[in-house]
């Protein structure tokens, strides 16, 4: 089925990661019809009875399918670009989890593969395009609600649950580093809310303070931007404790000439509720309220259909993914 012609049809290559059913669910409710997945994936047996009107079958089998539209990829991170590549061939866009590539030569075959082709490539920050706050913290900063953009702070604790997750996931050369896993959100936000197309890594550290049993993962990692006029620091780690009743607890702190932005969790009894946004200016302090818009997959399937850059531009996915690439290969030990 051509795209514009009805329903766009999705593919699912690679069921390594929950982000698959959060990309899913998104595509299915802007309307999208999932036609075929592959099996052998660790989360496979779950998928399947998700949606099983979705056909198990191997990644040519996605591929060749005539009615496929769109592939999304949620396998193992550093098998992400390989799949993409093949996608892009076969002439379909490719929608990732992050991170769509693991090394700069990964990023490099990707960019080649999408200038030969005739589909796109997204890499889905879900940190700011699954939570309305931090999206709209974005449009208000580009928007001038606090001035001049001059500084940005970013924090992504997350619960390391690493006796629950797959084999993989403590092979940095299988799921990426700490710098170039996680944040990618971070460099996401800060190009997202300065409106910069680019960065200069200041500085990037990283290291294991907490997981001696897995002396190959780091555990902990910080990254310092500069870009579009502002400062940027950021720390990503796996150290959140199990008493906060969420995954994590995501801040973003945007400091303007004329106020300041910033997006935090609440917790009410015990129970973390939706990411608020919150603006201090010469006015007020007081809580924003996020106005009902497209979601991230309305506006790809719009993009998708007419060629727009509603979600994200086209060199957005790529930078984002350069910048951490590069933090990675300068980063130096983290230490007391």
């Amino acid at each position: 089925m051509a795209v514009g012609d009805g329903a766009v049809g999705v593919g699912v290559v690679g069921l390594e990661h929950l982000h698959v059913f959060e990309l899913v669910h998104g595509l299915r409710a802007a309307g999208a019809r999932v036609l075929a997945h592959t099996g052998g994936g660790t989360l496979t047996p779950e998928f399947s009875g998700w949606l099983p009107e979705s056909r198990t079958t191997d990644r040519e089998g996605v591929l060749s399918d005539p009615e496929v539209d769109l592939v999304v990829l949620a396998g193992v991170p550093a098998d992400r670009a390989d799949d993409a590549v093949a996608a892009l061939t076969a002439g379909r866009s490719v929608l990732a989890d992050k991170p769509g590539v693991t090394t700069l030569g990964q990023l490099d075959r990707v960019c080649d593969a999408v200038a030969a082709s005739p589909g796109r490539w997204w890499v889905l920050f879900t940190e700011r395009f699954g939570v309305p706050a931090v999206r709209h913290a974005a449009e208000l900063a580009r928007a001038g609600a606090i001035g001049r953009v001059v500084a940005v702070q970013g924090s992504a604790p997350h619960r390391a649950a690493f006796a629950s997750r797959p084999a993989w996931f403590a092979d940095p050369t299988r799921a990426g580093s700490l710098l170039v896993d996680l944040a990618t959100h971070q460099v996401d936000q800060f190009l997202a809310v300065t409106g910069a197309t680019e960065a200069r890594v200041v500085h990037a550290a990283s290291g294991n303070v907490a997981a001696p049993e897995l002396p190959e993962v780091h555990d902990v990692a910080e990254l310092v931007l500069e870009g579009g006029g502002a400062r940027g620091v950021h720390r990503v780690d796996f150290l959140e404790a199990d008493g906060f009743p969420a995954w994590g607890d995501v801040r973003l702190v945007v400091t303007g000439t004329d106020g300041r932005l910033e997006v935090r969790t609440p917790v009410v009894h015990g129970d973390a509720g939706e990411p608020e946004l919150w603006i201090t200016d010469g006015e007020s302090h007081r809580r924003v309220e996020v106005p009902d818009r497209a979601t991230w997959a309305e506006d790809l399937l719009a993009d998708l259909a007419d060629g727009g850059e509603r979600l994200m531009s086209r060199e957005h996915p790529v930078a984002v993914s350069r910048i951490v690439l590069e933090a990675e290969a300068c980063a130096v030990p983290w230490t007391p």
